[in-house]
């Protein structure tokens, strides 16, 4: 159900995204009295049209992929002297510069809107608050479990997604100022520098933080058992529900992760578990059971600790009707900006090429905030609008910001690129584009499907 579900989502997003973007398109050059032939929804063979009372054809497309508006007049050869009032190759370039801009600017201006309406609206979220893991760069560099990041070099950051996305954007950099306020944000500022040139990113991974000694902290494991397995080493050694753990070996009881990692490392060993019960210590001899896993042999005692919720962790990030206007624009700049980190990384290498996804992530990443909630799968789309909008503005031959590098050209030097010039820039492009929807795919079918 989740594969039909994925393919729903993915299909209304990309059909909004791709409709929005086009529709830029269409209505500017509507606007600059050029005459649209076929406003299309997808690729290749249509599969259905109907003519509008402009005369304009509209249709779905087989390859549901993209989109495209054919305007008359886009090939100088092909008009016809008295409709050349109407076509696109006859318009003034400032005119064909806003109607090729439109369409990258419609997606910027639509994730706006989402984002206005998802903040209005209210969304779960999650503040920075970071724990530490013993021994890892963030210890050494200052972090303390408990800190709540508020600011990535410049970047001021609200929730666990734009502390993420705002650090990976800076991966591969020596030294990155990070401020934090220590006890879940109650202390006062810090300044901290986390080098990041040793940081990668591995596609399917989903503790990306680990490498740099992070784990997001919605929640804290206690010390205490909130249950005991029935028939485990853990019940047979005494241990019961609400007893808390004081020592194990003489070691003192610090965190859950090293206790069970203690745990795992001593298979069929006795241990020394010193607890708290009822106001008393007593002293228990705790022998986890031996089970293999992945052909280790790991201990295993039968117990799960209780979790604490940590007040003022979790909010609903909600603004007024005016808040709502200004924090929307702010996470659309924001975003644009950090797609724009994240293509440089790719270009530098620093964030390597296997973690380009293309439809089957997308699909995955819509099937799941759809699943979630509406305000959630707006937000997805948002994001991918962003990164959409920003993307078809690169000055790439095919994309759109190739063409609006071509008419800043023509603007400058009075004269359009030579024909010539121009078909050999756009076949490079189009074997670029299609090199990377290739290296897309294969990371969507090797490392996601």
């Amino acid at each position: 159900m989740d594969i039909l579900s994925n393919i729903f989502y993915f299909c209304i997003a990309l059909g909004v995204l791709i409709a929005i973007h086009e529709a830029g398109h269409f209505f500017m050059a509507r606007l600059m009295g050029v005459y649209v032939e076929r406003f299309s929804l997808g690729f290749g063979p249509v599969l259905l049209s109907r003519r509008g009372k402009d005369g304009t054809e509209y249709s779905l497309s087989l390859l549901p992929f993209g989109g495209y508006v054919k305007m008359y007049g886009e090939d100088k050869d092909s008009i016809d002297a008295s409709r050349e009032h109407e076509a696109f190759c006859c318009k003034k370039v400032w005119q064909r510069f806003l109607i090729v801009l439109a369409g990258p600017f419609n997606n910027i201006a639509l994730a706006w809107a989402l984002y206005f309406l998802v903040f209005l609206m209210g969304i779960p979220d999650v503040k920075p608050v970071f724990d530490v893991i013993s021994g890892g760069l963030a210890e050494q560099n200052g972090f303390r479990s408990g800190d709540l990041i508020v600011k990535v070099g410049d970047d001021e950051v609200v929730d666990i997604e734009e502390s993420l996305y705002s650090l990976i954007s800076r991966i591969g950099e020596d030294t990155v100022s990070v401020t934090v306020k220590g006890g879940y944000g109650a202390e006062q500022e810090r300044e901290l520098n986390l080098p990041l040139s040793s940081w990668s990113l591995e596609p399917g991974n989903p503790r990306i933080l680990d490498q740099i000694g992070l784990e997001p902290m919605s929640y804290k494991i206690s010390g205490r058992i909130e249950m005991v397995e029935s028939g485990s080493r853990a019940e047979k050694a005494g241990l019961q529900k609400d007893d808390e753990f004081v020592s194990y070996d003489d070691i003192p009881y610090q965190n859950w992760k090293s206790f069970s990692s203690y745990i795992k490392a001593h298979p069929e060993k006795t241990l020394k578990v010193t607890l708290k019960r009822d106001a008393r210590e007593l002293t228990l001899d705790l022998i986890p059971e031996g089970k293999e896993k992945n052909g280790v042999l790991q201990g295993y005692a039968g117990i799960m600790p209780a979790i604490d919720e940590i007040p003022g962790i979790t909010f609903v990030r909600k603004y007024d009707f005016w808040p709502a206007v200004k924090g929307s624009w702010y996470k659309t700049w924001d975003m644009s900006i950090i797609t724009l980190r994240f293509i440089k990384k790719f270009v530098t290498g620093d964030i390597s090429p296997k973690n380009i996804s293309g439809p089957v992530g997308i699909a995955k990443g819509a099937g799941l905030t759809g699943r979630m909630g509406y305000v959630f799968f707006l937000s997805f789309m948002a994001l991918i609008s962003v990164n959409l909008g920003v993307l078809n503005l690169l000055p790439i031959p095919v994309l759109d910001g190739g063409h609006l590098f071509f008419y800043l050209l023509e603007g400058i030097f009075r004269r359009p690129v030579s024909a010539k010039a121009l078909d050999i820039l756009m076949k490079t492009g189009f074997a670029l584009l299609c090199l990377l929807m290739i290296v897309a795919v294969f990371n969507d079918l090797y490392f996601s499907w």
